[in-house]
């Protein structure tokens, strides 16, 4: 085994719901389940991704539980983790706030000094909805010197490059992921723009069958109009 096909652990890590296990369906199985149910234990995935420059990297991909009751459960499979994804959800405050004042205080407990720290603000897909905004992320990120990443596990924007970026600094400790960044950052706004002009043609084309129903509906119940006449002949006017 070649020193970049041994596994490299990174776990994620957050509050129940913010979608730790929606992210990891994406990254490994590339599908999305609106279904997926909040992890009660640890759960285990690995993927071998290969870097433009024909390098490759062994993800060994553990997922946490959030519920209060399985943190202390939860710290034994991070203490050895080589990277570690904070995730919280963009329309949770409070899913935020925990991630500052608990979950970024648990990455004390891991024993690699070295290790990467990455901060998921997911769900991003929904703009309408948001609590946390992109700037206090890249902000809280920025402070922690780690990487950030917007994602969204159901549109599946972000998460590639999220992982791209860790298996990088991983591999090269002087990495320096701020030009992956702000691709990543280009390609979200790319993903919402598409996104927003779905919905903008939803709806038109919604608006376009009501007002043809319409149309269709007061032809059908329009009158028609009784013509006395016989070749120009008025009998309406005859006694």
């Amino acid at each position: 085994m070649s020193e970049n096909e041994k596994p490299y652990k990174v776990v994620l890590i957050g509050e129940s719901g913010v979608g730790k296990t929606c992210i990891i369906n994406q990254f490994i199985y590339n599908k999305f389940d609106t279904e997926t149910m909040s992890s009660l234990t640890a759960q285990f995935a690995k993927k071998i991704i290969e870097f433009s420059d024909n390098k490759r990297i062994n993800f060994h991909i553990w997922d946490t539980a959030g519920q209060e009751k399985y943190r202390t459960l939860a710290q034994i499979f991070y203490k050895d983790a080589d990277a570690v994804i904070l995730v919280y959800d963009v329309t949770s405050q409070k899913s935020f706030d925990e991630l500052k004042n608990y979950w970024y205080g648990q990455i004390s407990r891991i024993e690699k000094k070295d290790v990467v720290i990455a901060v998921a603000a997911n769900k991003s897909d929904l703009y309408e909805e948001r609590q946390v905004s992109n700037e206090e992320g890249e902000k809280f990120a920025f402070e922690k010197n780690a990487i950030f990443g917007l994602t969204s596990a159901k549109t599946d924007t972000g998460i590639t490059g999220l992982f791209d970026n860790i298996g990088r600094k991983i591999l090269d400790p002087t990495f320096d992921f701020a030009a992956n960044e702000k691709k990543m950052r280009e390609e979200f706004e790319r993903q919402k723009k598409i996104e927003k002009k779905k919905e903008e043609n939803k709806s038109y084309n919604a608006y376009a069958h009501k007002a043809k129903k319409n149309k269709n509906s007061k032809k059908s119940t329009k009158q028609p109009v009784q013509n006395n006449s016989f070749f120009g002949f008025n009998f309406d006017n005859c006694c």
